[in-house]
């Protein structure tokens, strides 16, 4: 069996896909360097932890995932080199009798738990969105007031089952030596990519620069007006598709098209109180990890206070509910203008007849203007990356 397995379990939104791409990437360069990332289905292992919790018989995931998680821990047993590496971010949202169990799977083993973190001010708005990407309708400013409040809602509440860090690990610690749980911060906005991959690679074991980290960048980030024409949308058709056809249509086709049509330059934000408020937390956080004796690859001040999104006195930039009707409009007609154009270049991909249509009604008007194209209005929804905030 395997020496060590190590559980990388999250948290979402601190680089864990791109730490997947990477090693799914360097799958069998890892391997001759004696770390085995055992492939299921796709550059992580959810499936695996889907069909531990019983999820299969209920979710349609677009294909059979019964026997993935016995799958992985079978590759972990077989494995005769030195470490073993799982990775899912959603194995951080495990209670703490199901973390027993995925610990317990590996008892032959020494066990090693990662939690990949980052501040809470750039993760709170990073969540949000991610959230409304996958169906989630909550307005961003009721998410946030509940965020630094009781947590009433389920987002609320599923924010901090994975972002605080210190509770994470409690549960998933149980019967762990304290060395054997590290903590991998993210660097601070605008560091290289690979310092991530580097940090997480010393705790496996191996040099990150000895792996290519040149992946394709996943989740990018929406604007305030595409966030919130997303959010909408949801309400509106969101709520009535499955899982599965959501992750077909809109992740895999809207989002893309929303970023491309949607110029707006403006980012998700907090306001200085929100910011003083989360410091709070986090440095709460911190002090708990360093008390409990983790591991760190990174530093600790990493975690506190960034100034992403720092606003003036008071205030904050407008956000998602100060999206007028109409900036959701003519982001929509923005979009409807690229799906038209995405059209046409699959038609003449196709080989379709590219030949002009026939005349039909309306085209006299055209003759008579003399097919003069109207004057090029300026985009109403194009908003400068700093608004005046709403008084």
């Amino acid at each position: 069996m395997s020496g060590r397995v190590y559980l990388h379990i999250g948290a979402p939104k601190t680089g864990t896909t791109y730490l997947q791409q990477v090693m799914n990437k360097n799958r069998q360069a890892l391997r001759r360097a004696g770390v085995l990332y055992p492939k299921v289905a796709g550059d992580a292992h959810h499936t695996a932890l889907w069909d531990l919790r019983g999820l299969a018989e209920r979710r349609d995931f677009g294909q059979d995932i019964r026997g993935h998680w016995d799958k992985v821990v079978q590759a972990a047993v077989e494995w005769d080199g030195p470490t073993t590496v799982l990775s899912s971010e959603l194995f951080v949202y495990a209670d703490a009798k199901l973390a027993a169990r995925v610990l317990g799977a590996f008892s032959g083993s020494e066990v090693h738990v990662i939690y990949t973190a980052r501040d809470l001010v750039r993760q709170v708005p990073a969540v949000w969105q991610e959230r409304v990407k996958n169906r989630q309708t909550l307005p961003y400013e009721k998410f946030v007031a509940d965020v630094l409040g009781k947590a009433k809602t389920g987002m609320a509440k599923t924010f901090w089952n994975a972002q605080d860090a210190a509770a994470a690990l409690e549960r998933w610690s149980q019967g762990v030596d304290r060395r054997h749980v590290h903590v991998v911060t993210a660097a601070p906005s605008g560091a290289a990519p690979e310092e991530l991959w580097n940090r997480f690679a010393r705790v496996i074991g191996v040099d990150g620069r000895d792996f290519p980290a040149d992946v394709p960048a996943v989740n990018t980030s929406l604007s305030v007006t595409a966030a919130e024409l997303l959010r909408q949308f949801n309400l509106r058709h969101g709520q009535h598709m499955t899982i599965l056809r959501y992750r077909k249509l809109v992740r895999r086709g809207l989002l893309d098209i929303l970023t491309q049509a949607v110029h707006d330059e403006s980012r998700l934000g907090l306001s200085v109180a929100e910011r003083q408020a989360l410091g709070v937390r986090a440095r709460e956080c911190v002090a708990t990890l360093q008390s409990a004796g983790y591991d760190i690859s990174g530093s600790w001040d990493d975690l506190l206070l960034s100034d992403v999104g720092g606003r003036g006195a008071g205030g904050r930039s407008p956000g998602p509910g100060d999206v007028t009707d109409t900036e959701v409009v003519d982001g929509l007609l923005d979009v409807v203008f690229e799906l038209l154009k995405y059209q046409r270049r699959l038609k003449e991909a196709s080989g379709a007849d590219q030949q002009d249509p026939p005349s039909g009604p309306g085209d006299e008007l055209a003759d008579e203007e003399g097919d003069v194209p109207p004057q090029r209005q300026p985009r109403l929804n194009k908003r400068p990356a700093t608004r005046r905030a709403r008084q």
